[in-house]
């Protein structure tokens, strides 16, 4: 994930967008803390694993979103991803509630293919990441606070047929232009940016943790929603052809070692790949609410299930 910005980057952090000394293909040499820290980004989202905050103490209320549907940007390649910048000056969308602290400002959205996220072990083919800055700071100061940025992942699954080409019309008719590296930005565009949402944004996972490029500092909130929105595979196929030094622009996955939280929201449309592990899941989700009285209850019908289904489900005698 890149933070930089066109036209305001303070000097010393154009490295974060220009540079040449780091590639997806030797990340053991990534620089700054990618190697030494310990709350690194991406990782692997395990929805059994994740909390749902239905008592709000982490999830604050829903997100809020400001702006969105008309946004001035510009276009760019910076030798690692596809970049599409808010212009100085103009205004700017703004994130709030949910996990955020106060109010969050939109810098820029880039592309990664595959995703750098995976969810329960799956890999998407792409991952866009819309990134924003706590109001009132600068880049550099916010890279100094742990709340400095907040970022969130949309996952776009390849799609054959029906509307498949929404989502990212707006923005494909420049990458013909943006298949080599350039250091300026080559089109100024207003786009609708809600169309680059899930199809359900108050569905998400999230944690704390990095940047997903050097020098990987740990300021991030994640937001990572888990409802795909479709892409068609002639869209991907175009973007595989773009030069980010690379096939393939995505950081491996770093250790799950931290609390990872789960909107209420993303239990109440639960997408698995069969009926009986959609019941399983919501009974997860449900559990954090109902009395220890009646997840024995719950527990001896899913044991009943275990025994024929042969899912690894609650140990009821934990319920005694």
């Amino acid at each position: 994930m890149l933070i930089t910005l066109s036209g305001w980057v303070p000097r010393e952090l154009i490295c974060l967008t220009y540079q040449a000394e780091w590639s997806y293909k030797y990340e053991t040499q990534w620089p700054g803390v990618c190697r030494a820290g310990e709350l690194q980004s991406p990782i692997n989202i395990m929805t059994r694993s994740a909390v749902v905050d239905y008592h709000e103490a982490h999830i604050r209320g829903p997100l809020g979103f400001r702006g969105y549907g008309d946004v001035k940007v510009a276009a760019s390649n910076n030798g690692h991803t596809l970049k599409w910048s808010n212009i100085p000056d103009t205004p700017a969308p703004i994130v709030s509630g949910g996990p955020l602290r106060g109010n969050y400002t939109f810098l820029q959205f880039h592309l990664h293919w595959l995703s750098e996220h995976a969810i329960d072990g799956m890999k998407y083919p792409l991952e866009i990441h819309m990134v924003h800055i706590k109001t009132g700071l600068s880049v550099e100061e916010a890279l100094k606070r742990p709340d400095g940025l907040a970022v969130m992942g949309v996952m776009g699954m390849v799609h054959s047929g029906g509307n498949s080409e929404y989502a990212l019309d707006q923005i494909m008719p420049v990458i013909p232009d943006l298949m080599d590296r350039t250091e300026k930005d080559i089109e100024e565009k207003t786009i609708d940016m809600t169309r680059l949402f899930s199809p359900d944004p108050q569905s998400y996972y999230t944690y704390h943790g990095s940047l997903t490029t050097p020098n990987c500092q740990e300021v991030v909130t994640w937001i990572v929603m888990d409802k795909p929105l479709m892409i068609s595979d002639s869209q991907y196929k175009m973007l595989l052809e773009v030069n980010v030094g690379a096939r393939n622009n995505y950081r491996s996955l770093q250790a799950t070692n931290r609390v990872v939280y789960r909107s209420v929201a993303s239990c109440s449309a639960i997408i698995m790949p069969s009926l009986a592990s959609t019941l399983i899941s919501l009974m997860v989700c449900l559990s954090s609410t109902i009395s220890a009285g009646v997840k024995k209850g719950i527990c001896i019908i899913t044991s009943f299930k275990k025994k024929f289904l042969r899912y690894d489900l609650p140990d009821c005698s934990k319920f005694q």
